[in-house]
């Protein structure tokens, strides 16, 4: 008999400390398995670059399909974590993942949809609407995988709307043209409204958590998405926290929503103050705002702020690794939530 029995019938997976279990066939990964199960365990790149799904393996064996050495230090690996998303079962497991007791307890949704319209925000930066056939909820700052037919596998775009009376029915998404990309390259060649599409979810980590902490919330191109999405949200339930948003673009050009992250930071119960920077604006444009990279308006932050605040970041990589480095220098630990948006040509967030 192999390790799933004659029959391969599924063992069970166990999760701890939440009790919640899923069937596993080994034949699928453990994170695709879980999500299958209508489990929402935490997760982003799916590729094994990201660690997001990072979790411990308690008992029972699994096949690595990528070597997690990749992702995980020797510490970790010395500790038995795993990546999920890169492990198949060999028979029953139990893993421990913390961050599954905490997540959002959403419904995780697959329905048929249609892209209702779009609306220029940048000369890359398109606002997507889609309307689906079932109620979707789900919790500002997280994400939804979307799968266009005869477009190649499904792309993650955050939820642009976190405002509690937004229409049930109705998704916004805000999607960066990526030079060369099959969705985007097909997205903005032609208005698309009326087309068929599916959607899933609702994914991701990437929310507000209750807190006392100053919030600093970073965000670079479409990675605003979710940042104005968890604005909304707390000021619709009335957040009495301080909170910073840092906008990071190149140009003047480059800058979009800024009188609705304006008006969400003014609804705030607490102190909100809403700084975009410009990394390569002409020297001599009339911009009289903040200038240079995000990490430099972070850099002059009070050493308070710095050594309190929980962050909340999403956007490009390079950006998201230069904030934790930094961040990581300037204080021993804090609290650090990330969402690393990559097209789909490096296998992970686009």
């Amino acid at each position: 008999m192999g390790l799933f029995g004659r029959n391969r019938e599924p063992a069970t997976v166990t999760i701890r400390p939440s009790g919640r279990s899923f069937p596993a066939t080994g034949k699928d990964s453990l994170l695709n398995e879980a999500l299958a199960a209508g489990i929402p365990f935490p997760h982003s790149c799916t590729v094994g670059t990201c660690g997001t799904c990072k979790s411990k393996l308690v008992s029972g064996k699994v096949r690595e399909i990528t070597d997690a050495a990749i992702t995980l230090s020797s510490e970790e690996l010395a500790d038995r974590y795993i990546l999920p998303c890169q492990s198949l079962a060999r028979g029953a497991v139990e893993l421990h993942v913390a961050d599954l007791v905490d997540m959002p307890d959403h419904p995780l949704v697959h329905t048929s949809a249609v892209l209702s319209g779009t609306r220029a925000l940048t000369h890359d930066i398109l606002e997507v609407v889609v309307r689906v056939d079932e109620p979707f909820a789900y919790t500002a700052g997280q994400y939804a995988e979307l799968r266009v037919p005869g477009i190649s596998g499904p792309r993650s775009y955050s939820f642009a709307r976190g405002a509690a009376d937004r229409a049930k029915d109705e998704l916004v998404f805000y999607i960066r043209r990526t030079p060369g990309g099959e969705f985007t390259e097909w997205l903005f060649a032609e208005d698309r409204s009326g087309t068929a599409l599916e959607v899933a979810g609702p994914f991701g980590n990437l929310w507000l958590r209750p807190s006392g902490a100053p919030a600093l919330c970073v965000a670079g191109g479409s990675g605003l998405a979710p940042i104005k999405a968890i604005l909304e949200a707390a000021a619709d339930e009335g957040a009495q926290r301080e909170t910073i948003v840092v906008f990071g673009a190149r140009t003047a050009r480059d800058l979009y929503c800024v009188e609705e992250i304006e008006a969400a930071a003014a609804a705030m119960a607490g102190s909100c103050r809403f700084v975009p920077v410009l990394s390569e604006e002409d020297p001599g444009s009339d911009w009289s705002g903040a200038r240079g990279l995000v990490t430099d308006v972070v850099a002059a932050l009070p050493a308070d702020v710095l050594s309190a605040c929980e962050v909340y970041a999403c956007g490009p990589p390079p950006m998201v690794d230069a904030l934790e480095a930094q961040l990581g220098a300037l204080r021993a630990d804090g609290v650090f939530h990330a969402d690393r948006f990559l097209d789909k040509k490096t296998q992970r967030r686009s």
